[in-house]
């Protein structure tokens, strides 16, 4: 197969100067672009995913796969769906061994772009394209691993690049794929208008060995886009869909709900996606924790941070660190930390402190900080020390242990505060108009199992359960304490 993925591009579209139009997650779970938190492929997992068009009208949507380390690229490609029109697809390792890699298998009559013809192969009737390593290796190196193991988890999303109308619309809808190959040819032609949103996505995780399965809801963000995102100097598939938010030039706002009122925020061009790190930006995370021996319950959060790439990795930053602290790789390895602090309660109310792991003075070479966030996408681990074999829910490699509750509980109510730094917390500085925010852009969900013995004689059953994190937001001032949003 020709190798059809190039090296991501964070340019922007260059267009004329348009009004400033706010992005906003929607509540209602529908969109213009969709942030999915996880997908994985570890410990014998598939993850499972679907977009719908909840709307009357076709659309072309940009679907890109990110590792976990640093929020590379691994996999990007379109997908043209109908009215109505639903796309599924699933992740899933080729081969057993871990050292191996991933790929994504479709049973779905979708265009896309490539044609599915031209993808690595087919397996059980069904077309798969590998994740490919072109964005972290040889010139894209980025000091971390280069091995193919470092696609097996991450985060995705799907944004949508226009509405198709009139022939399109209905080549669409009749699965005629040959009238968007090249999809450059279609710049600038007016059957193409801006997106429309009415985008809903839900993803999960299966292990069907051990018959679980948990996940929830994609981030629908809506007002993304006020102009078709393709461009007639950028090829497909180097654009990067998720930069261009609000692409047409002028400042981008941003609604964010912070103390039970809406936050109006406005940025420049140059801090654009700042605009979506806004929406995200979470003071603290709120959410229930679970590791009780007689039930065999573990529970795990997994957090993603989908705009860290662009404040610290040194080759695609477009903006400042903050709300991050350090770039990626320094002063850590592989990594980029930042510190939270975690805050546990038991179902009396009674407080309880969780210290991090004893620790040597002089920590080994590639030891992270514990009670970090280090990572485009981390997994924390409520009680149980992540092994060797990744964390005990989903086998992750990206776990951060957050146990040793004293005195002993195996239940309570967690909180972390992100950024936490020495008491000093981390900000998202203000832009044009409107305060800054305090804490970090992230988004998460709660993983839940249970493993009862008990059932009976001879037979183990397996529980889960995925439930999204609760947040609270807070506005600061330029050097960082919170203050009342105006």
């Amino acid at each position: 197969m020709r190798r059809w993925l190039h090296r991501a591009s964070l340019c922007f579209l260059a267009a004329g100067a348009l009004p400033a139009q706010a992005v906003y997650i929607n509540t209602r779970g529908t969109g213009q672009a969709l942030i999915y938190p996880y997908y994985t492929v570890n410990a014998g997992q598939q993850t499972i995913f679907s977009v719908v068009n909840t709307t009357d009208r076709a659309k072309l949507l940009s679907v890109a796969f990110r590792e976990a380390y640093n929020g590379r690229l691994v996999l990007r490609f379109d997908v043209i769906v109908g009215a109505h029109d639903t796309w599924n697809a699933t992740t899933f390792a080729p081969q057993v061994d871990v050292t191996n890699g991933t790929a994504l298998g479709v049973r779905d009559d979708s265009c896309t772009i490539p044609r599915a013809s031209e993808w690595t192969g087919v397996i059980g009737g069904a077309p798969y394209q590998e994740f490919l390593p072109f964005d972290y290796t040889g010139s894209a190196a980025d000091g971390g691993p280069t091995g193919v193991s470092r696609m097996r988890e991450g985060y995705f999303d799907i944004i949508e690049r226009a509405e198709l109308g009139g022939a399109l619309a209905t080549a669409a809808n009749e699965r005629n794929c040959a009238a968007f190959d090249p999809l450059t040819a279609l710049v600038g032609n007016p059957a193409l208008t801006p997106p429309g949103g009415g985008l809903r996505g839900s993803f999960a995780v299966v292990n069907i060995a051990q018959g679980t399965i948990l996940g929830g809801n994609a981030t629908a963000i809506d007002g993304f886009s006020t102009t078709v995102l393709l461009s007639a100097t950028i090829p497909p598939i180097e654009y990067d869909t998720f930069a261009a938010v609000n692409a047409g030039g002028g400042n981008v706002s941003a609604q964010v709900p912070v103390g039970g009122k809406l936050v109006d925020l406005t940025f420049p061009p140059a801090r654009s996606v700042d605009a979506l790190s806004a929406l995200l930006m979470t003071d603290s995370l709120l959410g229930d924790v679970t590791n009780e021996a007689g039930l065999g319950s573990h529970s795990e959060w997994i957090i993603t941070a989908p705009t860290k790439r662009f404040h610290t990795d040194p080759d695609r930053a477009l903006t400042q660190i903050a709300p991050f602290t350090s770039q990626f790789g320094f002063p850590h390895a592989n990594a980029s930390c930042v510190p939270f602090s975690a805050t546990l309660h038991d179902r009396t109310g009674r407080s309880i402190a969780v210290p991090p792991d004893f620790v040597f003075s002089t920590s080994p070479p590639l030891q992270l900080p514990q009670h970090a966030l280090c990572h485009a996408m981390d997994v924390v681990s409520f009680g149980s020390p992540v092994g060797p074999s990744g964390t005990p829910v989903l086998g992750s490699a990206f776990g951060t242990h957050v146990g040793n509750p004293t005195p002993a509980t195996e239940t309570g109510a967690l909180e972390l505060k992100l950024g936490d730094v020495g008491g000093t917390r981390s900000h998202l500085p203000a832009g044009s108009s409107g305060p800054g925010l305090r804490g970090l852009p992230v988004i998460g969900f709660e993983a839940i199992r249970y493993v009862n013995a008990n059932v009976m004689p001879g037979v183990l059953a397996n529980y889960t359960l995925g439930r999204p994190l609760n947040t609270t937001a807070n506005c600061t001032s330029p050097s960082g304490a919170a203050i009342a949003c105006p």
